[in-house]
């Protein structure tokens, strides 16, 4: 096999995994392919490898009728959020790039289909929720917009109409997740006053390090006048500290590196942005 088609069999095999459908035009899109030729690979890999895949007129895509074994990528969800973002996952094996061994949260691709296509479709769902601040499992009807990986885990931003807004739902802790159409919720992602609202996170280095060692840290963040701004929106801004590890600080300086600049601290407590 080439290593061209390779790659369009992970990716297929991928979003026909996670997705339990996948669209001719999407595929054929991300690699500018001709139709033909999109739908020629398309068939080639259902054939070859045996997958129970029917092709459906109304939604111009191959829709999943069994669960399968995937032959080229792994169960693993950052596998496949990292493949559809990039046109080629290196072997790691064959790689110079290694990364830490992070404990990954269980999903299960069962859940993860109708709510993927949730967020394409702007559709809404039925979910089934473990939830910590209510000590139980709880019903909720929700909208999802966007898959969000906060660093440790995936989160789903979504409409609540148990919560009369928008909130965020760890992946892992949804049991199920079903398609609703009788709920009145009509919230959708350009209603998401905290997505929408652009802010601005600058970082500078810990003021308690030395000159020359402020002047590395500035160096290795590409700062300006040893500041760097970071652009998010007030859903995200806590994740992107907590990812930073500004919400604390180190008593060690040479631990903590980096640090909030102090006006935009004040800026964004004064707008009520901030968890701590």
């Amino acid at each position: 096999m080439q290593a061209k088609e390779e790659q369009y069999f992970r990716y297929i095999e991928a979003v026909l995994f996670w997705h339990g459908e996948i669209q001719t035009g999407v595929f054929q899109d991300k690699f500018k392919l001709s139709r033909p030729s999109a739908r020629r690979y398309l068939n080639d890999f259902i054939e070859r490898h045996d997958i129970a895949a029917r092709y459906d007129e109304s939604e111009k895509a191959y829709v999943l009728a069994t669960p399968f074994t995937p032959n080229y990528i792994s169960q693993d969800f950052s596998e496949y959020a990292h493949l559809i973002g990039e046109q080629y996952v290196h072997q790691l094996s064959a790689s110079p790039i290694s990364a830490l061994a992070l404990p990954h949260r269980k999903l299960n691709p069962t859940i993860i289909r109708p709510i993927l296509n949730a967020c394409r479709r702007q559709s809404v769902l039925d979910i089934r929720y473990q939830s910590i601040k209510e000590n139980g499992e709880t019903d909720r009807i929700i909208r999802p917009h966007t898959l969000v990986n906060s660093g440790l885990r995936y989160h789903l931003r979504a409409y609540c109409e148990d919560a009369k807004g928008f909130r965020d739902f760890s992946l892992s802790r949804i049991l199920a997740a079903c398609p609703e159409f009788k709920c009145k919720a009509q919230k959708y992602k350009q209603d998401d006053d905290a997505w929408q609202r652009e802010v601005i996170l600058t970082i500078m280095p810990d003021p308690r390090l030395s000159e020359y060692a402020q002047h590395v840290i500035a160096h290795d963040f590409d700062m300006q006048s040893h500041k760097k701004h970071l652009k998010t929106n007030a859903a995200l801004i806590n994740y992107l500290i907590s990812i930073l590890r500004l919400d604390v600080q180190h008593p060690n300086p040479e631990a903590q590196q980096i640090v909030m600049e102090p006006t935009c601290y004040s800026e964004l407590r004064a707008l009520g942005l901030l968890w701590n």
